[in-house]
């Protein structure tokens, strides 16, 4: 909220001081015009200078305490600049309008000329840049120094006048000193519009523009005060129009430093977020700060030789140099100081971060003099050596004696070749510690020679790197292990990359498949798989890898001897250590005798249940042809033996209809088992209404109601598919009017695009299923072989107390040739 209430205010005062500044301008002008001379029109311009820079000097405050470091810098100079310009106007204001003089040029116009340095000293800071975190001792002195050099420079050429009556020349002179001053800053200004970046580039460039439009008017102003009378009676005709009109240029470029510290308000966020980081050297600055010192007593020294100048003028300048010189010399001293103390401190921070370094890297220095043969050590002593020091002196054969006795004769040999060859020296070798633990040190080094081409000195460092020996040596050992584990175990193993390209096999895969390593890299290891495996073993590999998920496939892959067998290869996902997905690694075991047994297994169950069903038509056809027939002749036997019954003899006419009647539902009741065992209406009439028939006869049998409906079946389904599903309702309706206590049930079929599908569900009790499946019955069993030998699914959810659902599907062209059931006549 904070933000949308200051931004727009912002925006606003920025938008309008075009418009005030036009207004001031056209105001001025017109007074000038109407106004013409006298008092009036030089406090109007003094009073408008005085409230602009005030303001100029309020806003750019405002955005140094907004800011840091040097950011705040710049703007407090400029408003510190700003303030002191101010000081002219005042002082104009104050002897001319209220006591009708002109001030003192000498004493009223230092503000001018200190107020352009300010503006040097605020450019000088440079808040486009990111200053390095050293002491910026030596660029404050140099500044100092030139600031220094500019005010003696001033007093020099200028007070002398003073006590002479040229004020004409004197204005002049002192134009010329201004001038060039201004003509440094904005020289400066340019340099940095040439090197900075936006949003900066803009501050520089409108920088530029306010504070070339000041010096050419300045320059103007002074040059048309100078041919007039500058000591006349400004009521008169000594301050014409054209002062008020040439001011115009004061109070367009004034208001232009005002609106430069409403836009730098504007893009504070922006200006704050500098990138450039300041890469200068300073050795520049202090060249030019040493000229300017040097060029003091050389006009001391051309001041002696001088004779057009007035004896008292002489006098005064001397003066000035020889103070000049007592303050430089103080100055020479405090800068010494303050150099040695930067130097000091750098020294000081140097040797900390080299150590700190050295530390962390677990490194350790040498400095060996081949002429003295000194041999100094520094740095991490402690972790290599046992050296409980930053520096050590050490003997001349001790860095053999701490070394470990193999690796001495080719460190030395190195050592020796690097000398003579004049060659950079690199060893690899072992130190081992008072304690007696080993360190591993990857040493590197150069020598440096005489003319003669002698070498005299060496200089090197030395790399603890003994946890990456010791990682790489565990590194190898698991590989060795892996290699191992895998080459001897009776499994076929793989990995392959992140470019799902494989990279390693382990020996039994290319014993298995009589393949070299090479061929079977890449994606050489598909040519073995067979032809109508290869596709979809692909896809599947390739979406799992995809997705990163374990997978599980089967194909078969031709082993060295031509024949195909069938694999199982498992795959899953690799991560290393930072847990960026590294590859697959997958394992293959052979089941080809497992496939074989399924087939078997496959093959007999299909036997059975179609032996089952040819044993179900037979007993059908012979209940329905033969029993229930017979069972129709007795009831026919019955009726006419009742006939010849005398009518008295009731009795025995009774028990003849009890006999009969029982006949009858003895003959209806074989007639629905026949039906069971064999429908003749899933033969005849199709799936949907044997299945509608059979729920609406099971129902009115047990008293139960059962909700059957279908939708979206295809025509004709296969014999195969329409028997395992009917039998699987039979079983499951028997099933659940047996034990689930439900008197209602739901049953669903119905086809989808490839798939039909039959739910069984109801409300009951429930039951456990692996108890079920671990129990005697039979019933979940054949119904979960019919389906599997039709190659459908098959799901069954059920818990105790919440009822049970069994849910099937299969594929509409579901099953081999070997593997169907066919109907019987």
């Amino acid at each position: 909220m904070p933000a949308t209430t200051v931004m727009p205010r912002s925006r606003l005062r920025l938008y309008s001081w075009p418009t005030v500044a036009i207004a001031l301008l056209l105001t001025q002008a017109a007074l000038s015009l109407i106004l013409k001379q006298g008092p009036s029109l030089v406090a109007y311009c003094e009073i408008s200078y005085l409230v602009l820079l005030l303001t100029a000097s309020g806003v750019a405050a405002w955005n140094g305490l907004q800011n840091r470091q040097t950011i705040r810098l710049f703007w407090l100079f400029l408003a510190a600049a700003f303030a002191v310009w101010a000081l002219v106007p005042c002082s104009w204001f104050y002897s001319v309008v209220l006591h009708g003089t002109i001030p003192a040029f000498l004493f009223d116009n230092p503000p001018l000329f200190l107020h352009i340095v300010l503006m040097i000293a605020a450019v000088a800071s440079r808040p486009h840049l990111r200053l390095p975190s050293h002491r910026p001792y030596r660029p404050t002195f140099n500044f100092l120094v030139l600031l220094f050099v500019w005010v003696f420079a001033y007093a020099y050429l200028l007070f002398p006048y003073s006590y002479g009556s040229q004020a004409s020349a004197m204005i002049l002179r002192f134009e010329g000193l201004y001038f060039a001053e201004n003509l440094l800053l904005l020289a400066a200004l340019g340099l940095l519009v040439f090197r900075s970046q936006p949003p900066w580039k803009s501050i520089y460039w409108h920088l530029f523009g306010a504070s070339a439009l000041y010096a050419f008017g300045s320059l103007a102003a002074n040059v048309v005060w100078a041919l007039k009378d500058p000591s006349g009676d400004l009521t008169g005709t000594s301050f014409p129009a054209v002062r008020g009109l040439i001011g115009m240029v004061f109070t367009a470029s004034i208001s232009w430093f005002v609106w430069i510290g409403l836009q730098g308000r504007k893009l504070t966020p922006q200006l704050a977020q500098t990138v450039q980081l300041d890469t200068t050297d300073t050795r520049y600055s202090s060249v030019l700060a040493m000229l300017a010192v040097l060029a003091i007593p050389i006009v001391g020294v051309w001041e002696l030789f001088r004779t057009d100048e007035p004896f008292g003028t002489h006098e005064i300048r001397l003066l000035l140099v020889m103070i000049a010189g007592v303050l430089l010399g103080v100055a020479v001293f405090i800068q010494d100081y303050l150099a040695n103390r930067e130097f000091t401190t750098d020294v000081t921070v140097a040797h900390d971060r080299l150590r700190l370094a050295m530390e962390s890297s677990k490194s350790t220095g040498w400095d060996w003099d081949l002429t003295s043969g000194q041999n100094i050590w520094f740095g991490d002593l402690e972790t290599t050596f046992g050296i409980s020091a930053d520096s050590y002196l050490a003997g001349d054969q001790e860095f053999y004696e701490r070394m470990h006795p193999d690796d001495r004769e080719r460190v030395a040999k190195a050592l020796s070749d690097a000398m003579q060859n004049q060659k950079p020296y690199t060893a690899e070798f072992r130190i081992i510690r008072p304690d007696g633990s080993v360190r591993w040190v990857t040493d590197r080094g150069k020598f440096y020679y005489t003319t003669a081409g002698n070498p005299q000195r060496g200089l090197g460092i030395g790399v603890d790197v003994t946890d990456r020996k010791q990682a790489e040596n565990a590194l190898r050992e698991s590989e060795e292990r892996f290699r191992l584990v895998s080459n001897t175990a009776p499994v076929l193993i793989w990995m392959s990359g992140t470019d799902k390209l494989c990279t390693y096999f382990n020996k039994p895969w290319l014993d298995f498949t009589g393949r070299p390593f090479s061929a079977e890299l890449g994606n050489g290891w598909a040519e073995g798989v067979h032809a109508d495996d290869l596709k979809r073993c692909l896809i599947t590999y390739t979406e799992a890898f995809d997705r990163r998920e374990d997978f599980r496939m089967e194909y078969r892959l031709r082993r060295h001897d031509g024949e195909y067998r069938w694999i199982l290869d498992i795959g899953v996902p690799r991560f290393n250590s930072d847990r960026s997905f590294a590859g697959y690694i997958g394992s293959c075991m052979d089941v080809t005798e497992r496939k074989l047994a399924e087939a078997a297994l496959s093959s007999v169950s299909s036997r059975l249940i179609e032996a089952q069903e040819q044993e179900r038509t037979r007993i059908a056809r012979d209940l329905h042809d033969d029993i229930n027939q017979r069972l129709a002749l007795l009831a026919i036997e019955l009726e006419r033996l009742k006939i010849d019954i005398p009518d008295s003899n009731v009795e025995v006419l009774s028990r003849m209809d009890e006999l009969r009647k029982h006949t009858s539902e003895i003959a209806g009741d074989i007639q629905a088992l026949s039906h069971e065992l064999h429908s003749p209406r899933l033969e005849y009439l199709g799936i949907v209404a044997a299945m509608r028939g059979f729920c609406q006869e099971f129902g009115e049998k047990q008293k139960l109601e059962i909700d059957f409906r279908s939708h979206d079946l295809p025509s004709p389904v296969s014999p195969d598919i329409s028997l395992c599903l009917f039998r699987v309702l039979q079983e499951a309706l028997h099933n659940a009017a047996k034990h689930s206590g439900s008197k209602r049930f739901v049953v669903r079929f119905w086809g989808t695009p490839g798939d039909i599908h039959l739910t069984i569900g109801d409300s009951g009790v429930g039951f456990d299923l692996e108890t079920a499946l671990k129990g005697r019955g039979l019933g979940l069993i054949s119904m979960q072989e019919r389906v599997r030998l039709v190659n459908g699914t098959i799901s069954i959810v059920s818990k105790p107390a919440s009822g049970t659902e069994i849910s099937v599907c299969v594929p509409v062209r579901a099953g081999s040739a070997e593997n169907r059931i066919h109907l019987s006549a």
